[in-house]
């Protein structure tokens, strides 16, 4: 069974002492070129790989990163930021600091002020949901020009060089959705929609996998809506009143964003519940509460603890182990009913 070699061990070997070892590996200049040559090749011939986790818990200086959230008020942020919270637990005897900020509202202003404010604080690097906007790509872009590691998560950007992007394939989650919704309402039926923003391509991918599925597999569902909420609950409230006001045979609600148990109050007071099928993403506490008394139908999960914690594995393993990610960490779908609880 092999050992991984030190530094001490590699001066050993090569009859120097660890502070010529260390000018060899780090290219600074005082070693005689056969002393170089040697060193090199003994490291080279035993596989040598250097401490990195060593050198990150002495270092003095702070690996600083930035994460960029969506407004609080959605359940799934908060549950995305139990995971970001274990892994900080975790990756800070690294000398890892973390600074989480939340949007107030989805727009690209306050995002591009955000990053501003995360760069003149001196981030090495930055996990960002982004809005989908010409000027936060563009300075997004400049930033990883000028050196600081990007990786997005939960909302795919067209046009930003990033990493790597942290999600599922939110295509494949809306056609999930749009499959098992047509299980429930064989006979078909008036469906109405609620995304959170447009501006969000995750949304608009649910929202595009549910209709081309419709759409192909003749499923008799029909969309009679598609209404924006921003994730904000008294909105999606509204919103399924006005469904359920205009259209006497609405057969169900799909709701790709936050605010799900705005749809079970409208539908309970308007007496629609259960008859009106309702289903949606993230499996919130307030999800779970409506799955457990029937209101819910079923949730497409998307692991938002995992997805918290690997934005800041991901950044730590580039930044500090050097170790380049996976252009895509795609995280698993999960249909959640009330039985799963």
């Amino acid at each position: 069974m092999s050992t991984q070699i030190t530094m001490k061990k590699l001066a050993e070997l090569a009859g120097v002492s660890r502070g010529t070892v260390d000018k060899v590996l780090n290219g600074r200049p005082g070693v005689k070129a056969e002393t170089k040559k040697k060193v090199l090749e003994i490291a080279k011939a035993l596989h040598y790989q250097p401490n990195i986790l060593g050198k990150a818990l002495v270092s003095r200086e702070p690996v600083k990163i930035g994460i960029i959230l969506t407004p609080e008020y959605n359940p799934f942020v908060l549950e995305m930021l139990e995971g970001i919270r274990r892994a900080e637990r975790e990756y800070t005897v690294f000398n890892l600091e973390i600074s989480v900020r939340m949007l107030t509202a989805l727009e690209p202003a306050e995002q591009i002020s955000i990053l501003n404010e995360l760069k003149m604080n001196g981030v090495q690097g930055i996990a960002l949901f982004p809005i989908d906007d010409d000027r936060v790509r563009q300075l997004v872009n400049t930033f990883i020009k000028e050196g600081i590691a990007v990786i997005t998560f939960n909302s795919r950007a067209e046009g930003i060089n990033s990493l790597c992007f942290v999600g599922q394939n939110h295509i494949k989650g809306g056609a999930a959705t749009a499959g098992l919704l047509q299980k429930l309402l064989p006979m078909g039926g008036e469906i109405g929609v609620i995304i959170s923003s447009h501006s969000l391509s995750c949304h608009e991918d649910r929202l595009s996998g549910f209709q081309d599925r419709i759409q192909r597999k003749n499923s008799g569902l029909t969309v009679i809506g598609i209404k924006e909420n921003q994730d904000q609950e008294d909105r999606a409230f509204e919103l399924t009143l006005e469904y359920c006001s205009r259209y006497p045979n609405l057969s169900g609600i799909y709701i790709t964003s936050g605010g799900v148990m705005g749809c079970a109050r409208a539908l309970a007071i308007t007496g629609k519940s259960p008859r009106v099928k309702l289903v949606c993403h993230d499996v919130t506490p307030e999800a779970k509460k409506l799955l457990a008394d029937g209101t819910l139908d079923f949730a497409i999960d998307q692991g938002p603890q995992t997805q918290g914690y690997q934005l800041v594995k991901v950044l730590f393993e580039y930044l500090v182990k050097k170790q380049q990610p996976e252009p895509w960490i795609e995280i698993p779908i999960g249909i959640i009913t009330e039985d799963l609880l």
